[in-house]
């Protein structure tokens, strides 16, 4: 997969994995790895795999897809997650933006969608797209009398999305949500600051996957060994 560290400059592959883990303050309880670059398919295996079902989960965009915060919510698991663009969509430009869909009217009678500049939009079909997961999106897709001349020429309106990332920026823009979602960066970033700083570990020593998540345990194990004894001194 492509690697962050790209001395070469030119994208190169290299042979890795993706490592997830789950901690509280700081002490990794629970691990796995995946062949995935990215860390949107991973989290609904790797709650799966794990012992224990956690009360909350605190996650960065990159895992704030439809399939997940659907999936949480179902299982009951409480989440503040930031879906792809949250940031974006806090700052004044987009909020003025005709890109914001509160500055669009729904008219729910017509099932039609009224443009910030006064263009109607009627419903025209529903589009169907399915992961490799087997989840299906489903998004309704309006279009314009005129799409030639029109600002944007179709507008895709995935209700059940919305509703989603609706609920989730009330969370976190709460006082309280706010103030336990900021802790995430000094609550997980960490520890893989410390495995490789402090313990050196920026390579397996072992092939395959099932050698590679042994190894990687044993330096989780060391790491969490490692603060437990520096928090009782």
């Amino acid at each position: 997969m492509r690697m962050k560290e790209d001395h070469m400059m030119n994208g190169q592959l290299k042979p890795a994995y993706n490592l997830q883990i789950g901690t509280e303050n700081q002490f990794v309880l629970h691990y796995d790895i995946f062949p995935n670059p990215t860390d949107t398919r991973t989290l609904i295996p790797f709650i799966e795999s794990a012992p224990f079902l956690p009360k909350q989960i605190i996650a960065d965009a990159g895992y704030g897809s439809q399939e997940n915060l659907e999936y949480l919510d179902n299982i009951g698991i409480d989440h503040l997650i930031k879906y792809a663009h949250f940031d974006k969509e806090q700052k004044k430009k987009f909020k003025m933006s005709h890109k914001n869909l509160n500055n669009w009217k729904h008219n729910v009678e017509k099932n039609e969608f009224i443009h910030p500049e006064g263009i109607r939009y009627h419903f025209k079909y529903v589009s169907h797209r399915k992961t490799s997961s087997g989840f299906e999106y489903t998004s309704d897709v309006y279009v314009p009398d005129n799409p030639e001349t029109a600002p944007q020429k179709t507008l895709h309106y995935n209700q059940n999305y919305q509703r989603l990332k609706n609920n989730e920026t009330k969370k976190l823009l709460s006082t309280k949500g706010s103030k336990i979602f900021s802790k995430r960066k000094i609550e997980v970033e960490p520890v893989f600051g410390q495995i490789k700083a402090n313990l050196g570990y920026t390579r397996c020593n072992l092939r395959s996957k099932h050698g590679v998540k042994i190894d990687t345990g044993l330096v989780l194990m060391a790491n969490n060994l490692k603060k437990y004894v520096l928090k009782m001194n």
